[in-house]
This record gives structure tokens, C-alpha cells and sequence, in this order.
């Protein structure tokens, strides 16, 4: 699977990135708005769009409307920082990051599924 993962943390997406590479994912990782913002208005294509709780909303925002009108077949999967948090973020699926590698790798399979 071709994935996008945007986060301002770098730790963060390091991390995703070694997870997901690991289980044989193609993955790019962003790590700042401007990249974010241009990269979701490339004619580069993704099956799933990772964003991170790390982002601000707006950006967020932001991206997933581009998303929906540059790529509309990609997945946008939202990672929250704790549970019962609302975000105001329109996205496919919805994981808290704590829930670690596993879970994210399921909701991967989920999606493609």
C-alpha cells in the first residue's frame, strides 16, 4: 500500500514510518505544513493519507478537503492523542495513536479492504 504520513513531530513519523515500511508499505513522510499542503496537491497517488493529532486542525482541515477534491480515492485515516477526543476532522477511520503498531497496522488492512 502506498502511504502518506503527515505529522509535525518528527519522532512520530520516523517511528510510523520504520512500522510501516517494516510491513511492506511504501510510505512518505512529511513533517511540515507547507510540504503537506503541496504534496496533497501533486498528482502523486496514495491509497491511504495518515494524519497526525500533531497537525493543527486547520491544516488538517485543510488537507482532507484537498484530498477529497485532488485525490478522492485515497483513505484518510485521523491519529488522535487520547481517547474521546472529537476531532473536528472528516476522515475514514479514526485510531488513537496509543493503541501502538498493531493497531494501526489493522486499520490499515481495514481500509483496503
Amino acid at each position: 500500500m502506498k502511504i502518506l504520513s503527515l505529522s509535525l513531530d518528527l519522532e512520530l513519523s520516523c517511528l510510523r514510518e520504520a512500522i510501516l515500511t517494516a510491513a511492506g508499505h511504501e510510505v512518505t513522510s512529511l513533517t511540515s505544513e507547507k510540504a503537506t499542503l503541496q504534496a496533497v496537491q501533486s498528482p502523486t497517488q496514495y491509497d491511504v493519507a495518515l494524519l497526525c493529532h500533531r497537525l493543527p486542525a486547520a491544516v488538517v482541515r485543510q488537507t482532507v478537503r484537498l484530498l477529497h477534491q485532488h485525490h478522492p480515492g485515497t483513505h484518510v485515516v485521523y491519529i488522535v492523542h487520547v481517547y474521546g477526543e472529537w476531532p473536528e476532522v472528516e476522515a475514514d477511520r479514526y485510531i488513537v495513536g496509543a493503541d501502538g503498531p498493531a493497531a494501526l497496522l489493522r486499520v490499515l488492512r481495514e481500509v483496503q479492504e
